[in-house]
């Protein structure tokens, strides 16, 4: 018995450490996946050849060691990139107003770019007395109001319009411009000359003193031209067919006029991977507990001490999902 369970044990290690070697395939062969400890992942690249166009390439400087995502201009200092969720984290510039030499009012513009700044994220805007506004296309879209108040504990009061103030952004926000102007406080004092901020947070506003800080994380949602899409598909570097990933039209920009169809792909439930190498995910293992062994024409589960691991492949999962990518090619072929 003893032997047996051993056996098992093996097997379930076997399996274990293929798919450990799976998961580690983000990149493109041949192609550095690493910068800083931080995984960059197709089809961001860091070599020619390595990522699919210019707005993908990350800079790994050399000096202060940060990988970096240059859009229109703007430098982006990179934190995470998610081929899971089509995400890529960076840490986004502060804008600063009466604050001495830290003065800064950076316009951050994705239009044309494959980004878009995630919902997730939130518009913040601290300091006393202080209106501040997101603008698009001379118009104010969002925004709030930052009221002071000195006798107020920022770590109680949190970020809820007492000496900092916050609101989730539109979806699919494509240029950040922020405007800035005090307002009477209720002591009838005038905010003009106030030092004020403001900023995109993906974590939400911080009760306290931001001159210190030139940079807070943000999160931007990414995808690839639908264009540059089908003309993988078209060309076979992409396998649309599979059952193992599956890829949709992601909303475009607020009036956005230049702005191309953008398409995200993932991988579907109980695959792993990055569904933009060739579109196909690999098998995941499953961890579950169970009192009995089983085995199935479509599934094996292998016991080892009440856990078990369930190597999926499912036959009409399969059929299913492969009339759904024949549909949804038929109907862009169309469109």
């Amino acid at each position: 018995m003893a032997a047996v369970e051993l056996t098992v044990f093996h097997v379930i290690l076997l399996f274990w450490s293929l798919r450990t070697a799976e998961s580690q395939v983000i990149a493109l062969t041949g192609c550095e996946s690493n910068c800083s400890g931080i995984e960059i992942a197709y089809p961001f690249g860091m070599t020619k050849g390595c990522f699919l166009d210019e707005r993908f390439k990350i800079h790994c400087n050399s000096s202060s060691g940060d990988p970096t995502l240059t859009v229109n201009g703007t430098d982006l200092v990179v934190r995470s990139i998610s081929v899971y969720s089509s995400t890529i984290s960076v840490m986004f510039p502060i804008v600063f107003t009466n604050c001495g030499v830290k003065d800064r009012n950076t316009v951050v513009d994705l239009e044309g770019s494959p980004f878009v700044f995630s919902s997730d994220n939130y518009f913040v805007a601290s300091g006393c007395d202080n209106l501040a506004l997101m603008n698009q296309n001379n118009s104010a879209i969002g925004g709030c109001v930052s009221i002071c108040d000195e006798n107020r504990d920022p770590w109680i009061t949190g970020c809820s319009g007492i000496n900092c103030c916050q609101t989730r952004i539109p979806s699919n926000l494509k240029v950040f411009n922020v405007t800035m102007k005090g307002v009477d406080g209720r002591n009838g004092r005038g905010g003009e000359k106030n030092c004020r901020h403001a900023y995109l947070s993906y974590y939400g506003g911080y009760p306290s003193d931001m001159k210190d800080v030139d940079s807070v994380r943000a999160v931007l949602d990414w995808g690839i031209d639908r264009w540059v899409f089908e003309s993988l598909v078209n060309n076979g570097s992409y396998y649309n067919l599979s059952y193992t990933s599956t890829c949709k039209d992601m909303n475009t920009s607020i009036d956005s006029t230049i702005q191309s169809p953008i398409v995200q792909c993932s991988c579907e439930t109980g695959f792993e991977g990055n569904p933009y190498l060739s579109g196909i995910c690999q098998g995941k293992l499953r961890r579950v507990h169970h009192s009995a062994l089983k085995m199935a024409g479509l599934g094996m589960l292998l016991h080892f001490h009440s856990v078990y691991i369930i190597i999926e492949k499912t036959r009409d999962f399969e059929t299913a999902a492969l009339k759904r990518s024949r549909k949804q090619l038929t109907e862009w072929s169309i469109n």
